[in-house]
């Protein structure tokens, strides 16, 4: 169980180091660009107006508002993780609460996500609907391989 432990928490670390590193390579880690570039281009593919231009950028601030608060407190739980494992025995309920508390941080702000994006796809006609979710399933192929996200 530990071994596997270990094996799954060094994989998951190489594959975000990885992720970082190309990230920065193509320009999207530096100052939030990455977000600014997606939303340029949501923008431009359906070609939206002022007002669904605000909803767009109001969605952006809110999971750029998740983001900073999870790069806050990413540092203390790496930090603590890495004391967890250099122990001698891994404190199990530990590691739990850690995972537990990450969840739930998510869990509190998931309200105030879908209701920032649901405001923004409310305020898109139906063929702006129809292209955002092509846009989307298009980017889910390029990532994961297959057309659409529920197999």
């Amino acid at each position: 169980m530990l071994k596997t432990t270990l094996i799954v928490i060094v994989v998951l670390g190489v594959l975000a180091t990885a992720g970082i590193a190309w990230a920065k390579h193509k320009g999207y880690c530096a100052g939030g660009d990455f977000m600014q570039h997606v939303s340029e281009r949501v923008s431009r593919e359906l070609d939206l107006n002022d007002e669904q231009n605000g909803r767009l950028q109001g969605f952006v601030e809110t999971l750029g508002g998740l983001r900073a608060s999870w790069l806050d407190r990413r540092t203390e739980l790496t930090d603590e993780l890495e004391g967890l494992l250099a122990a001698p025995t891994l404190d199990r309920e530990r590691v739990v609460d850690v995972l537990d508390e990450r969840h739930q941080a998510m869990v509190e702000r998931r309200n105030e996500i879908v209701d920032a994006f649901a405001d923004f796809s409310d305020s898109l006609q139906p063929e702006q609907r129809d292209r955002l979710a092509d846009l989307i399933a298009e980017r889910m192929q390029q990532r994961w391989g297959h057309p659409r996200w529920a197999h």
